[in-house]
């Protein structure tokens, strides 16, 4: 088990394992109230297609919104209670989300359901941002990659049991608000275990910020000034925007376009996470041995290979070329999930770091802004050039996939020439948790 490097094996390894742990109630209760339920529960209530791509990565879009929040929170000296405090309102919002359908009249569902996701998944991804903080004052540097590669796995062992029982049990419950109110019901059990863990994790010292009285001015400015932190965010931006013209779109392929039951698409979204399980382990030690940068973008290149199969998943095609396309998807998420985590905290700074991780944040989901905004205007111009009821079936949709691979295809080929900013920086070490807190 890993520990801090300024303190004993005792110390740091009760922490991380609380930290472990809390990963499977966590994504217990993330699983069971976003997703493929999400969706479900939107469509449901008479969402489009727009707002249900949208949904499928609403965490990511509502980083744009914490940024404003970095200077209340720098001030918060013990990371523990900040973490604890945020996760109650963040959990007692999501939970709201489903009882909409009995509270609300038919006209004010959508408008509410909206409101309450952005409050709700806001409020989640501040959470994470300083449930890492608080995480990274235990982590030892040297088995970083490890130690997330673990925690990934435990993610998707849940992952993949709920996905067979949830999967099972809204066919069962026939797509009806019952089954979706069950759903809930559980995930705020989890919700409920999860709380009490982080009450019980030790705290970390207290952490101070090394500049008082940010503005949004220089909320933006201080990131920028760090050119290898600001490459680094510039290069994922891009390849986030260029992966969600298309992959936004996927979750509402398959439940609308190719009319999928509930149990379909969630053991086809096995095909992503079980490979992991083995992936995640070889990725870390990868990572671990030859750079989080080099497994950050060899990752990125297995995206291509998703999204040109993609392309080809036709209503006749795609049992053979979605599970190709979704191994694909496992080899690079388990790839970028280990080494995208690790990366950024090579090029931050120990001070600020909710600063410097809300900017991270806010520009990831200003790519998933833009990205569906992008496709979605893409398929609606290839739509609008066809003729009504010919082509290939569904060819907006499946062009989005080629205009991704494409797109990905030549920011790897820019950015992977040496001397280029977010994947070529210098890498630095993490820094060194409490002894920079202050």
């Amino acid at each position: 088990m890993l520990f801090h490097r300024h303190g004993s094996a005792a110390t740091g390894s009760r922490p991380l394992r609380c930290f472990f742990f809390q990963t499977g109630f966590g994504t217990a209760f993330t699983y069971l109230t976003s997703g493929v339920f999400l969706s479900g529960l939107a469509l449901l209530m008479g969402a489009g297609d727009v707002i249900v791509s949208y949904l499928s990565v609403i965490v990511n879009i509502c980083g744009v919104l914490i940024l404003l929040f970095s200077p209340v929170l720098e001030r918060f000296r013990s990371r523990k209670r900040l973490t604890v405090g945020l996760t109650v309102l963040s959990r007692l919002a999501t939970l709201f989300i489903v009882c909409i359908p009995v509270i609300a009249p038919p006209g004010l569902r959508l408008p509410l359901l909206l409101a309450a996701v952005v409050a709700a998944f806001t409020l989640q991804a501040q959470t994470t941002v300083v449930l890492n903080q608080w995480m990274l004052g235990f982590m030892d540097e040297r088995r970083s990659g490890r130690y997330i590669s673990r925690r990934q796995t435990l993610t998707l062992a849940v992952t993949v049991a709920l996905s067979l029982a949830g999967g099972w049990w809204m066919d069962v419950a026939q797509g009806r608000y019952e089954g979706f109110a069950a759903l809930f019901a559980l995930a705020g059990l989890m919700g409920i275990c999860e709380v009490v863990l982080l009450a019980r994790t030790p705290d970390g010292p207290a952490c101070h910020s090394a500049v008082k009285g940010f503005g949004l001015r220089e909320l933006v400015r201080l990131p920028l000034q760090n050119r290898p932190f600001a490459g680094f965010v510039l290069y994922i931006f891009t390849f986030y925007l260029l992966l969600y013209i298309a992959d936004s779109f996927t979750m509402v392929y398959l439940m609308k376009y190719l009319a999928l039951p509930y149990g379909t698409v969630n053991l086809l979204y096995m095909i992503i996470s079980l490979p992991q399980i083995v992936l995640l382990g070889l990725w870390g030690r990868l990572s671990d041995r030859r750079g989080h940068r080099f497994v950050l973008k060899t990752s990125i290149w297995l995206f291509t290979g998703e999204t040109l199969f993609m392309a080809f998943a036709g209503p006749e095609g795609w049992p053979l070329f979605i599970p190709i396309a979704f191994l694909c998807s496992s080899a690079a998420n388990s790839g970028f999930a280990v080494a995208v985590f690790n990366r950024r905290y090579e090029l931050m700074p120990g001070e600020n770091r909710i600063v410097y991780d809300n900017f991270y944040s806010a520009a990831v989901g200003a790519a998933f802004i833009l990205g569906p905004m992008a496709g979605g205007a893409i398929k609606g111009a290839v739509e609008s050039a066809l003729p009504a009821g010919g082509g290939v079936p569904f060819a907006g949709i499946r062009v989005l996939y080629i205009v991704s691979a494409v797109g990905i295809l030549l920011l790897q080929t820019v950015c992977c020439r040496p001397g280029r900013g977010g994947v070529r920086a210098p890498a630095a070490r993490f820094p060194e948790g409490p002894k920079n807190c202050d």
